[in-house]
């Protein structure tokens, strides 16, 4: 009985107790307090980091100044890719079809997308078609459609080229399947000037045993006048031009071929009359100053205006 009593007594000691604390549940447990408003902060954090920026504009009223930085940015990019696209499709175009048009002042009876290859077959046809390259070398200003100028240095024009490679020293009897040959290669070369145009022809003799190639090799410039239509400056091509004779097969017949390296080059002297102001200032600009002012002007912008998390 006296246990019980003393229970009793112990309860309602706990529940005076308990009751008449003035402190709350918050004054005694503030560390989880603090936890729980950092969750909460936490939590709109990454809420706000998931939201796309029309959003986060309505939840702050900052504008997304990096977003339209970004937007920028790609439309400087895709103007400047689109305009190297243009430009450069203008530079294969214009030497895809100086080769055309080379293919067809040099080599003689030339025909566009020929099946069978361009060869000869008789000794009389490889120096026909020598002496027609060079003939139409000389008659250069008198025969091309196009600015085609020999190369020029120290006023003097820069002769073309006629070389012959053989092996110095054969001897070859099919009939009694006996030969004797020297595997040195030798090469000889000609000078040709373009003038005086009607200049008797150098002689040139060949020993179809022995020969293994003939090149002939001249420069020819050219300014590509197209690219003004487009607001560009024009231009200088040199086009280094190679027409070989090629006997290595020795088989009856010799391939010929022509090959055209281009060098572009700024022209050194230009001047475009005929435009306003506006379009000569535009002409001069090139893509890498235009795109160096844009940044100049974003980089202000962004030292002006601060951003914002968006």
């Amino acid at each position: 009985m006296s246990i019980i009593l003393d229970m009793e007594e112990s309860d309602d000691l706990y529940d005076v107790r308990e009751t008449n604390d003035p402190s709350s549940w918050e004054d005694q447990h503030p560390q989880c307090l603090q936890d729980g408003a950092k969750v909460q902060r936490l939590r709109r954090k990454i809420k706000y980091y998931f939201m796309n920026p029309c959003e986060k504009y309505h939840a702050r009223g900052r504008k997304p100044w990096k977003l339209i930085l970004q937007i920028i940015k790609i439309a400087i990019i895709t103007i400047q890719l689109v305009l190297f696209g243009l430009s450069n499709q203008m530079v294969v175009t214009f030497k895809d079809e100086n080769l055309m048009t080379f293919k067809h002042l040099f080599l003689k009876d030339y025909v566009d997308g020929g099946i069978a290859p361009y060869a000869l077959y008789r000794q009389a046809d490889v120096y026909d078609h020598i002496e027609y390259v060079i003939q139409q070398y000389r008659l250069l200003h008198n025969i091309t459609l196009s600015n085609h100028e020999y190369e020029e240095k120290h006023s003097v024009y820069t002769p073309l080229l006629l070389c012959q490679e053989f092996y110095r020293n054969g001897t070859i009897y099919p009939s009694n399947e006996t030969f004797e040959i020297d595997a040195h290669v030798d090469t000889e070369c000609l000078r040709v000037y373009p003038q005086p145009v009607h200049e008797a022809l150098p002689h040139f003799k060949l020993d179809f045993i022995r020969l293994i190639s003939v090149k002939i090799t001249f420069v020819l410039k050219a300014i590509n006048l197209q690219t003004v239509r487009h607001r560009e400056l024009p231009d200088c091509y040199d086009f280094t031009l190679i027409i070989t004779f090629n006997n290595q097969a020795h088989s009856g017949q010799i391939k010929v071929d022509l090959e055209n390296e281009v060098d572009i080059n700024e022209c050194r002297q230009w001047k475009v009359t005929g435009a306003c102001k506006l379009d000569e200032q535009i002409l001069v600009c090139t893509n890498h100053l235009v795109g160096d002012f844009l940044f100049f002007i974003l980089m202000n912008i962004l030292n002006s205006c601060p951003l914002s998390d968006g």
